[in-house]
């Protein structure tokens, strides 16, 4: 199961010398205007392959003890992140 969203955050993300992009961490502001930092375990590239111009960001963080999975999107036109769509 899985939820669409479209909640702009801050990423932090490092590039490897191929030209890879790996997030590190994401934060977010929710509805209170309170500042979320989610660290990311894991992050796996996905997303169609016919899509050259966004990159997708497969993630796992920890959460109070549990594993969340989200998918993070990057629009290379804008350069904005955001998170796209919750795993459950």
């Amino acid at each position: 199961m899985e939820q669409s969203v479209n909640i702009p955050c801050q990423v932090c993300a490092v590039t490897s010398t191929k030209g890879e992009i790996t997030p590190l961490w994401c934060r977010y502001q929710d509805e209170q205007g309170e500042i979320h930092k989610l660290v990311i375990d894991e992050a796996k590239p996905t997303g169609p392959s016919q899509v050259v111009c966004n990159m997708f960001f497969e993630c796992t963080v920890e959460v109070d003890g549990c594993k969340k999975m989200f998918v993070l999107a990057m629009d290379s036109s804008t350069r904005k992140w955001s998170i796209i769509r919750i795993l459950l």
